[in-house]
């Protein structure tokens, strides 16, 4: 009997929490659906069976959009009278009274609340918490100050938190800044608490405030930790130039070894600011050989220079010469090794397509492949190795380099860069079919990099080609081959491997001119668009890309045309109106597309927003 009953009252409890269970999703359901009526009466419910606060502030809540504040009031007046030593509950009535407008009565609540603070800290903090429910967050601001004063606890963090709240950037600059001044080991969790507001700073707001705080703080007391948190910001907002001046400063101070201008020269290097990275560089450079981040330095120098040749920032010859010089010295000094062997694909490229010495090319990339270097790194060499000489036009031998590459790297993501070439060279010279069943196996690839190219070349052949592996053709004027059309394309785009800029331009002017309902037409253009980039032709450029962006919009370089015209717009034309239409273009016809957010970001700061 005993045992029936027993499983009888188990039986009892499970469905009655079961039960419990659905009337608790039941009356969020109902909240969030604003059917406040119902919310109420379940919210109501349930608070009287487990006396849950949590179920009683949404009762009131409900209440309140009800605007049914009387019986709001009477219920938290209930609350306060039976749970006297709750502080929370004089809270809600006073935030009852405020929604009444009976502000004087609401104070006098909140005030009885700051008479009555308890001394232990988890208690001080849960009145905080109260308030800030309310929306009082200057009474959240007096609980912790009051707090701090009667109970000797230091509440920094939590104040931090209660002028985020509000956006009071002042206070909470000050704050963090107090907090680094007691203690500087907390710099990195400082940090770490403004890194989300400084990234969803879109009006610099609080990066302004808080850069003059820790300015003022610094010029009255010079502070290491203060410095490093202002470089921080700097770097925080892409500032990389004002961050390496107050790092050179600070290492000149505290009489540094160069670290913190070779991260910072780092961090600019990859966001592409390079001016300022090669000034981070230089200036370890002027320690001298025997500073221990020097050769770090020369070789971020030679880095951000090649970088400056590949962008077209240097094209002096006195200036290719002298950074071909200083490479040949790096390696004579530190040797061919893994650490200089990606200095040394650069310079092979140099050599090759800016100094037109291919030869030279081959021949330290050969010696480079002598050395002891693990697998990636001679796959890498290998590569451009062959790189070079597909681009002098042997295109067996380059085959021949990326077959080996491939063969011994089957379970790598270099055997599939060298897949990707070689199906680029089976395009290049007309077999399509043979390329197409490269391509088809590395849409698989591990690397999103070589998958995504894979993709992109296959759909324009996919979509083009009409016969399979005929002759390459040498007469772009042929009629005769059904798929002359792509086999032109695909040689403009050898061409523009090998930087026969003018001989692709003829190839792609050929499809847009004589073959003008061809769905490559938008291609052409658009590499016609990239051709005239590179020969710093800006006006030329933006009108071709400013003709895929508007006549072809439905096809899938729209987006990435109008992209780049309002880029060249802003940067080389001076022409706002023109960049502000198409980063607008890009907001309002492709939402979704990759370049939306950066296309917001400057078309705000073009805007004046």
């Amino acid at each position: 009997m005993r045992i029936l009953l027993s499983l009888l009252l188990a039986l009892v409890t499970v469905v009655a929490a079961a039960q419990n269970q659905e009337d608790v999703s039941l009356a969020y359901s109902y909240y969030n659906s604003k059917d406040f009526d119902k919310a109420s009466y379940l919210f109501e419910s349930l608070f009287n069976q487990t006396h849950s606060k949590n179920y009683f502030n949404y009762y009131i809540k409900c209440l309140e959009a009800l605007g049914d504040l009387d019986k709001a009031e009477k219920a938290a007046k209930k609350q306060v009278s039976t749970y006297k030593n709750d502080l929370s509950y004089k809270i809600i009535l006073g935030s009852i009274y405020k929604s009444q407008g009976k502000g004087d009565k609401a104070d006098e609540q909140y005030q009885s609340v700051l008479a009555s603070l308890p001394k232990d800290r988890n208690s001080l903090v849960s009145v905080c918490n109260s308030f800030l429910m309310a929306d009082e967050p200057d009474y959240a601001e007096k609980t912790l100050l009051k707090g701090a004063e009667i109970a000797n606890i230091d509440f920094s963090m939590e104040l931090f938190s209660v002028y985020s709240s509000s956006r009071n950037y002042k206070k909470m600059s000050e704050t963090a800044l107090d907090i680094i001044e007691r203690n500087e080991a907390q710099l990195s969790s400082v940090e770490n608490m403004l890194q989300y507001y400084l990234n969803n700073d879109t009006n610099d707001e609080l990066y302004t405030i808080l850069r003059s705080s820790l300015m003022q703080r610094i010029q009255k007391t010079p502070s290491t930790a203060l410095s490093e948190m202002l470089i921080w910001v700097y770097v925080q907002k892409k500032n990389f130039k004002m961050a390496v001046n107050q790092a050179k400063a600070l290492d000149r101070r505290t009489n540094g070894n160069g670290r913190r201008l070779i991260v910072l020269g780092q961090q600019a290097e990859a966001a592409g600011d390079l001016a300022t990275a090669a000034s981070a560089y230089q200036y370890v450079l002027e320690a001298g050989e025997k500073a221990p981040f020097y050769y770090q330095a020369k070789l971020g120098v030679l880095n951000t220079m090649y970088q400056q040749v590949v962008n077209g920032s240097i094209t002096d010859s006195e200036q290719l010469s002298y950074l071909e010089n200083e490479y040949r010295s790096v390696f004579v000094k530190q040797g061919i090794n893994a650490s200089t062997a990606q200095h040394v694909i650069n310079y092979a490229r140099l050599e090759t397509y800016y100094l037109n010495n291919a030869d030279t090319a081959k021949s330290i990339l050969n010696k480079a492949l002598q050395q002891p270097l693990n697998y990636s790194v001679k796959a890498d060499l290998n590569l451009q190795l062959a790189d070079i000489y597909l681009y002098a036009g042997d295109e067996w031998e380059a085959l021949m380099i990326y077959a080996k590459v491939e063969n011994d790297n089957k379970q790598n993501e270099k055997g599939d860069e060298a897949k990707l070439r070689k199906a680029k060279v089976a395009y290049y010279t007309g077999s399509f079919k043979w390329a197409l069943s490269q391509l088809d196996v590395l849409k698989a690839a591990t690397s999103k990099l070589v998958a995504n190219d894979a993709m992109e070349l296959a759909i324009i052949i996919n979509d083009n080609m009409q016969v399979s592996d005929n002759t390459f053709i040498t007469d772009t004027t042929a009629t005769a081959d059904p798929d002359r059309e792509l086999k032109i394309f695909a040689r403009g785009d050898m061409y523009m491997f090998q930087s026969r800029l003018q001989d692709a331009y003829t190839c792609y002017d050929t499809i847009v001119t004589q073959f003008k309902s061809s769905p490559l037409v938008d291609e052409s253009l658009y590499r016609q668009a990239q051709i005239r980039e590179r020969q710093k032709d800006f006006s030329e450029a933006a009108s071709l890309y400013q003709k895929v962006a508007d006549d072809y919009a439905y096809d899938n370089l729209a987006d990435k045309a109008a992209f780049r015209c309002a880029e060249i717009s802003s940067t080389y034309l001076a022409d706002p109106e023109t960049a502000k239409k198409y980063y607008l273009k890009i907001l309002t016809d492709y939402p979704g597309s990759i370049y939306a957010v950066q296309a917001r970001e400057k078309f705000r700061k073009i805007d004046g927003k």
